[in-house]
């Protein structure tokens, strides 16, 4: 991993979210892009002949750039490799236009406590920003408890060739020395179906038979069999895929994958399968 985008508002989720930031670039040597947008606030433009003087919009740049530029000498002073952006404009639509036009291995987001994911960060457009970036994102929750990454769970229905998604994983999680990664499935009794033998045959050739570590839990959906398992188990991070007809997707259908990431105080980590 070579460079972890992480926008930021200042706020205490992205302080939150700046630990989990600064524990992978630790672990990878991986630059640290700070990312900050700014908008001209609504109250100036509320009235169509409202005319924004041109010295208010150098004041909102000016400060926008004075934090970034804090917060990169903080980091810079702790040993990391930092890179900013500062731009003007809405913070999915920034994103999803950066990390399409710039390299980049990772994107890391906050999120709040609120009754879902919406919030200054990321707005209203999370899942936008999860289903339309081509890079890893990863969502912590302004409460997580984070002590590093160490425990790791993978959430699929292993019907498909799953190979190049846990190609990644296992990559991440021997960069971090996360060496405890199992892949759990959630037996909701309508959905649940077993597991291919012909493609566990293939994921233990493909990995070798001591890192596909295999669970199941039951609950009466998805989310529920989640929140079982989080409860018994100590986990630090779990990771999900956005092929097509998979568990994320009925989450998001029912909005659960945001009352997960903000409920379980666990970091949800989401990749995007080619």
């Amino acid at each position: 991993m070579k460079k972890i985008v992480f926008p930021t508002d200042f706020s205490e989720a992205s302080e939150k979210a700046l630990q989990v930031v600064k524990y992978l670039a630790n672990k990878s040597t991986a630059t640290i892009h700070l990312f900050h947008t700014y908008n001209i606030p609504a109250t100036m433009y509320a009235h169509v002949e409202t005319v924004i003087p041109p010295q208010l919009l150098d004041d909102i740049r000016i400060s926008a750039e004075n934090q970034t530029s804090a917060l990169k000498s903080k980091l810079e002073e702790e040993g990391f490799d930092v890179e900013t952006t500062v731009e003007m404009g809405t913070i999915t639509d920034e994103i999803i236009s950066f990390t399409k036009n710039n390299a980049c291995d990772l994107l890391v987001m906050g999120t709040t406590g609120d009754h879902n994911l919406v919030n200054k960060l990321i707005g209203s457009n999370a899942s936008s920003v999860l289903m339309r970036v081509e890079v890893p994102v990863l969502l912590v929750p302004k409460d997580a408890v984070f002590d590093g990454i160490f425990s790791i769970v993978y959430l699929d229905e292993l019907k498909e060739d799953d190979t190049s998604v846990l190609h990644k994983l296992f990559a991440l999680s021997d960069e971090i020395g996360a060496h405890n990664v199992t892949l759990l499935n959630v037996n909701t009794g309508f959905f649940f179906e077993p597991i291919n033998e012909h493609l566990m045959i293939q994921l233990n050739r493909a990995f070798g038979e001591e890192k596909i570590k295999l669970d199941t839990v039951d609950g009466a959906d998805v989310k529920e069999g989640i929140d079982h398992y989080l409860e018994e188990k100590q986990v630090d991070l779990v990771v999900m895929s956005t092929h097509k007809k998979t568990i994320l997707e009925r989450l998001f259908m029912q909005s659960n994958t945001k009352l997960m990431a903000m409920q379980t105080k666990v970091p949800l980590l989401v990749y995007h399968k080619e």
